[in-house]
Parts: C-alpha cells; sequence; structure tokens
C-alpha cells in the first residue's frame, strides 16, 4: 500500500514537469519590444486624444478634451524608467530615458521619474554623439532639468560638434526662460495660465530673477561665438534664426550682435542682420511703453539693419524658403509705412453691407477695420 502511494505521488509530481517541459516557460519580450510596447500605449492614447479634439464644437468642450483625454505622459513615466533601469547596458535605456525627458515636459507637478531620467543621462550617457540632433528638444524646456542635462553635455561630451548643439540649447532656453520671467513679473495673473501645465510649484520656479537669466544666457551666447561658430555650418545657423526670430528677448539679441560681429560669413550676415531686426522690432511692439528713447531708437537701428539685409545679402536664403531681401523689403515696409503713428495708407472696398468705400472718407474719425476672408 505505501508503495503505491508512494507511486501515485511521483506520478503527480512529474506531470507539471513533464507539461512545462512540452511547454516552455513564455520569455519576457526583449528590450527593444517591451520599449515599442510603452511608446504604441502613448501613440494610441494621442490618436483618440486627437479624434475627441476633432469632435468638440466650442471652445469649452475643447478644454474638456484637453483636460480629460489628453494622455499625460507622467504617468508612463516611471514604466519607462523601469525598463532602464533593468537594462542600463542596452540601447534601449538611452531611448527609454530621453523619451522622459522630451516628452513630461507639459506636468502639473515635478515629476520623480523626469529628474531621476535627467540624473542617468547626465551620469551615463552625457558622453553619447546620440543626443547632438536632441539638443535643439531640450532647448524647449523651461525646468532646471532640462538645464542640468545640457551643462551635462557641454562639458562631458568629446564631440565638438554635440557641445556646439547644447551650447546653443541653452542660449535658447535662457532666452525663453527670461521671457517668462518677465512676463511673470510685470503681470502676475499670467501665472495661472502657466500653472494649467506646470503647477503652482512651476510657476514659482519660473519667476526667477530676470537680470540672473539674461546673465547666464549672455554668457553662453558668448561661449557658443568664441568656441563653436567657426565650425558651425551656416545652414544651421539659418535654422537657428528661425527658431528665434519671433523671440524678443536680450539673449537672443546678444546672439544676433555677437553672431555679426564674430562670424564675417555672407549667409550668416544676412540671417542674422535680419533677425536682429525682427527681435528688436517685436520688442517695441510687445513693449509700447518702453519709453521715448528706445521708442526712437530701435526702429531707426531696425531700419539700417533691414536695409543692410536686403541691400548686401538679398540673395541669402531662408530656412524656412524665400529669401532674406524679400523678407527685409516686407519688415522695412512694415516700419516706413504702417508703424503706429503713421499715416493709414489708401484703402479701398465694401463694407459689411456691400458700399463702396475709401479710407479717406472717414479722415479725422476714430476706424476699426476688421480684414477677413471666406474660404
Amino acid at each position: 500500500m505505501y508503495r503505491i502511494a508512494r507511486g501515485l505521488l511521483i506520478l503527480a509530481l512529474a506531470v507539471p514537469a513533464l507539461a512545462a517541459a512540452g511547454q516552455p516557460t513564455k520569455e519576457p519580450a526583449a528590450p527593444a519590444k517591451q520599449y515599442q510596447a510603452l511608446v504604441k500605449v502613448y501613440q494610441d492614447a494621442m490618436q483618440s486624444y486627437s479624434e475627441a479634439l476633432g469632435k468638440a464644437k466650442t471652445y469649452e468642450e475643447r478644454l474638456k478634451v484637453d483636460d480629460e483625454v489628453y494622455p499625460k505622459p507622467e504617468k508612463l513615466a516611471p514604466r519607462f524608467l523601469a525598463l532602464a533601469e533593468k537594462y542600463p547596458r542596452d540601447p534601449v535605456a538611452f531611448d527609454a530615458l530621453t523619451w522622459i525627458v522630451v516628452n513630461c515636459v507639459r506636468s502639473p507637478a515635478r515629476i520623480p521619474a523626469r529628474a531621476k531620467a535627467v540624473a542617468i543621462l547626465s551620469r551615463d550617457h552625457a558622453r553619447s554623439e546620440k543626443l547632438g540632433p536632441m539638443c535643439q528638444t531640450f532647448a524647449n524646456g523651461y525646468d532646471e532639468e532640462t538645464e542640468i542635462l545640457l551643462t551635462a553635455i557641454l562639458d562631458k561630451n568629446p564631440s565638438k560638434d554635440v557641445q556646439a548643439e547644447a551650447c546653443l540649447a541653452l542660449v535658447q532656453q535662457y532666452g525663453w526662460r527670461l521671457e517668462i520671467a518677465k512676463q511673470l513679473h510685470d503681470n502676475p495673473e499670467a501665472g495661472s495660465g502657466y500653472a494649467r501645465y506646470y503647477g503652482r510649484e512651476g510657476v514659482e520656479r519660473l519667476k526667477a530673477d530676470p537680470a540672473t537669466l539674461a546673465a547666464q544666457g549672455k554668457r553662453y551666447a558668448k561661449r557658443f561665438a568664441e568656441n563653436y561658430l567657426g565650425r558651425t555650418k551656416p545652414d544651421r545657423i539659418a535654422q537657428l534664426c528661425q527658431a528665434l526670430s519671433y523671440s524678443t528677448n536680450a539673449v537672443s539679441e546678444t546672439l544676433f550682435r555677437t553672431l555679426l560681429e564674430k562670424d564675417s560669413r555672407r549667409e550668416v550676415q544676412g540671417v542674422a542682420s535680419l533677425t536682429l531686426a525682427l527681435v528688436l522690432k517685436r520688442r517695441l511692439e510687445m513693449t509700447p511703453t518702453a519709453g521715448e528713447a528706445t521708442a526712437s531708437r530701435v526702429p531707426t537701428e531696425s531700419e539700417k539693419l533691414l536695409r543692410r539685409a536686403s541691400d548686401q545679402f538679398g540673395d541669402v536664403k531662408l530656412a524656412a524658403g524665400g529669401t532674406v531681401g524679400n523678407k527685409a523689403r516686407l519688415e522695412l515696409d512694415d516700419i516706413l509705412h504702417l508703424a503706429v503713428g503713421k499715416v493709414a495708407p489708401k484703402i479701398e472696398g465694401q463694407d459689411q453691407d456691400g458700399n463702396k468705400f475709401k479710407l479717406s472718407d472717414y479722415r479725422g474719425k476714430v476706424v476699426l477695420l476688421d480684414f477677413w476672408h471666406q474660404y
């Protein structure tokens, strides 16, 4: 009886073992597949968000979709971080960490996973040449963590080209941060808009001292000119000018003045002259109460820069298409004929009732012109 029971026990134990041998245990997906699976989760969520946004008919509905449907990357960030920490020597670690840094910018609060991802990238991957093309993406960050990463790349990466991109990204980042800080200092109510994406703590961090931001940004602008300008191709400078053509900050101004002083290449002189004129012109438009001296000096300098760009470098190509000459002439016409205080040009047309009119018929009266086009 004992032998029979013992035999049954052995048989019972052997059956699961045989089954396991016949059906191999499912191995976990390769790191790259795990990464792609996480990316797909986010892409599918973005597709759903896009479809929901397309169905929203009012501004309020769009806000609701933005609040409730927009996929929050910080929810996926811990999973990307876990993947990077599980396979630290696999190339997927770099991809997972950079996904976190790039995507987790819009956030209602500080994200621990992002801070940790920046720390790991700065420690283990700052020497990677793959960071070069990504520096321009990091330039759009307004947070201290991104600055830490860019500084690590600038200090540790052996490639001069990657260092140049990191330095340029720091110039841009300080410029954008300066504009936000000035806006928050001049208009505290603007903080509510930023709080929607960065949280109250984030807004407080954005309220940095404008003078300190300007000084540090200018130092990076001069560092770029002194160490990397000669090896940076003109078409890259053109792309940079295009990216900063709508800026109004002193950091961008310093960069373009330094380019004009240090780089004699025609392609650089053309786009730098044009872009500096735009920066000065738009800053005055954004701050019409800047003072009498500024109000008279800035248009004069912008006009000189635009004439120089048009006359001497008119054939230089712009990154977005067209030439320096065409763009400079359009902006010059705006200064000479459409600036505040100028006499309005002759305008003839039809009013909303279909009646023909001339603007000169209303001379001496306050007139609001609403231009629109029906598609």
